[in-house]
């Protein structure tokens, strides 16, 4: 087979390899091989430092004319994919070293489409860095309607959500410390939940999963969310032989439901439901009978936290009414056999949801030694989506002044960090959210958040050849892009000074932590390959940089979309493994 055509369509790529800035255009490949012929390549006249293809003409007393380097041998990773049932068509890979001029080691399918999985965070991650400072940081922003007096707000304690995926029971649990510090410990009115600054809609959330008990990654971006979703149930029997539950993390305005049979056998198993409709809606009625609810119990205060910066003064505010009885948020129904010789500890997993937040907030005031008269309150109804969101833009929130406090997450580097070592898929949606342009004080939509990101693909030289994002965590097939794509993004986080070393340090190492943390062990890749991981259904991929044992770095990106995905997993790391060997 003639070696023309391959080193046609290598200059082609090789062009488009040299997009970052001050870069020079790499040679022609020096190990491109397609088991099915790629796309077809329009083929790019060679820049003036490439060097030329051999000549057919007969050498002469003078200087030879440069020949293509000699090709590695890429037997043994196609072989693999063969062995693993993984069809040609199903493959995508590219591996180009970040040397100026160096030549394109490998690559395959290199300019079609694929499902990303969460290789797609490498996108959302790079993008927050080359966008948003350094500094930036998801700001939680408390307001009270009423002035403390004694200890005692007559009004509502509002917490103003800025996106804070980082946030869970015990970082809260501290901060409403801090505010009984600061002289709030009872709260006469409610704890009002404003989630008004992420404005989604239903449309918004196609292409991801439903969040379910058991999949707490499938949770959906909102401004105001904690992250808890795995609780330690521990029952007992409580007075008059009634079922009472303790919860860690702990859990508020939650009733205990009895479904229990009373059986020496210890098999009992716990869930958690939203309050019906009904009930969310208005108090229970005094007179409606209860036999096999019983009150949740609080779990004990940790111990107090350092207090807080001084805050505004707080708004005057005329006294609210009396709290009606306090419905439940929710509720934790307790089934299969249980009696009190049973003393081992049961796990709950819940599905995300407002309604379990609102569980979470409860209790971590509780825990914190607060008191609250009413409930926790979402201002914007029960659910995240809202109609005519697109075109809504609303400062952060209705209150005048300063916020009475403020809690901050961990500043930009190490959010990115999170998302990628641990691929944290709420985490990645809401960055992504958070990229909106004025996002904080101003609301964000997910088209905001799209547009500007489509902005930075076209500042990159992608606007045409850009990956898709539909959520920014990869959740959903639909985010589809090139292995090309993927491997310029490498190269123009590489090429700055600003991001390079956050982005790079912010990837799993390969056989030492992060979702690499199993994988490459005992492999010459270990502690060499720097990659962000990608599963999905059907879908497998690796993105990110290997060190080869020729000392170079070099940016790769493998995708597999088939069925036998998993199979070819041996197949992805041993990839990895030969562009160590030959980069």
């Amino acid at each position: 087979m003639s070696i023309l055509p391959s080193l046609r369509a290598a200059l082609a790529l090789s062009a488009a390899l040299a997009f970052a800035a001050g870069a020079q255009t790499p040679a022609p490949a020096a190990g491109e091989r397609s088991i099915a012929p790629p796309p077809a390549a329009t083929a790019t006249p060679a820049p003036a430092n490439a060097p030329a293809p051999a000549s057919t003409a007969a050498p002469t007393t003078s200087a030879a004319p440069p020949t293509a380097p000699p090709r590695p041998d890429a037997t043994e990773v196609w072989a693999a994919f063969q062995k693993a049932g993984v069809k040609d068509a199903e493959i995508a890979l590219l591996a180009q070293p970040l040397a100026p001029g160096a030549p394109l080691l490998l690559s395959h399918n290199e300019k079609l489409a694929f499902t990303l999985a969460s290789t797609t965070k490498v996108i959302t991650t790079l993008a927050s860095l080359q966008t948003l400072p350094t500094s930036f940081r998801w700001r939680t922003r408390a307001w009270l309607t009423g002035a403390p007096a004694d200890g005692k707000l007559a009004g509502d304690l509002v917490l103003v959500g800025g996106g804070d995926a980082t946030l869970d029971s015990q970082r809260l649990t501290d901060w409403f410390k801090r505010l009984h510090k600061q002289g709030l410990t009872q709260v006469q009115g409610h704890i009002v939940l404003d989630q008004s600054l992420f404005r989604l809609i239903e449309k918004d959330h196609a292409n991801t999963p439903v969040p379910e008990a058991g999949n707490p990654h499938h949770a959906l971006p909102d401004a105001f969310v904690l992250d808890d979703s795995r609780f330690r149930v521990t029952l007992r029997a409580g007075e008059g032989g009634a079922l009472a539950a303790t919860f860690d993390p702990p859990l508020g305005g939650v009733e205990v439901v009895n479904q229990t049979s009373g059986s020496r056998a210890c098999t009992a198993q716990a869930r958690f439901e939203p309050a019906p409709a009904a009930d969310a809606a208005r108090p229970p009625a005094k007179t409606a009978p209860a036999p096999a609810v019983v009150p949740v119990v609080a779990s004990a205060p940790a111990s107090a936290a350092d207090p807080e910066t001084a805050a505004s003064a707080p708004v005057a505010a005329a006294r609210a009414p009396a709290a009606p009885p306090v419905a439940p948020v929710g509720r934790v129904v307790v089934s299969g056999q249980w009696s009190p010789r049973c003393t081992a500890a049961l796990t709950m997993e819940a599905a995300p949801g407002r309604a379990l937040t609102a569980a979470l907030v409860a209790g971590a005031w509780a825990a914190s030694g607060g008191q609250l008269d009413g409930r926790v309150l979402h201002r914007d109804g029960a659910t995240p989506t809202v109609r005519g969101a697109r075109r809504a833009r609303t400062p952060a929130s209705p209150y005048p002044g300063k916020p009475w406090a403020t809690l901050d997450s961990p500043p930009l580097p190490e959010l990115v960090r999170a998302i990628n070592k641990d691929s944290n898929n709420l985490m990645a949606r809401n960055l992504l959210l958070s990229m909106a342009p004025g996002f904080s004080p101003t609301t964000s939509t997910l088209q905001l958040a799209k547009q500007r990101l489509g902005a930075w693909f076209k500042k990159l030289g992608l606007a045409q050849d850009a990956p898709n994002v539909d959520n920014g965590s990869g959740l959903a097939h639909s985010e589809r892009g090139s292995v090309l794509s993927m491997v310029q993004l490498l190269q123009a986080a590489w090429n700055d000074p600003k991001t390079q070393k956050i982005f790079v340090a912010s990837l799993p190492v390969a056989g030492a932590d992060g979702t690499l943390a199993g994988r490459f062990k005992g492999s010459p890749a270990q502690r060499n390959a720097f990659l962000k991981t990608g599963t999905l259904t059907g879908v497998r991929s690796l993105a990110g940089y290997v060190r080869a044992r020729s000392g170079r770095m070099v940016a790769v990106a493998v995708v597999v979309n088939s069925e036998r995905a998993t199979a070819g997993v041996p197949a992805l790391d041993g990839f990895i493994e030969w562009v160590w060997k030959n980069g």
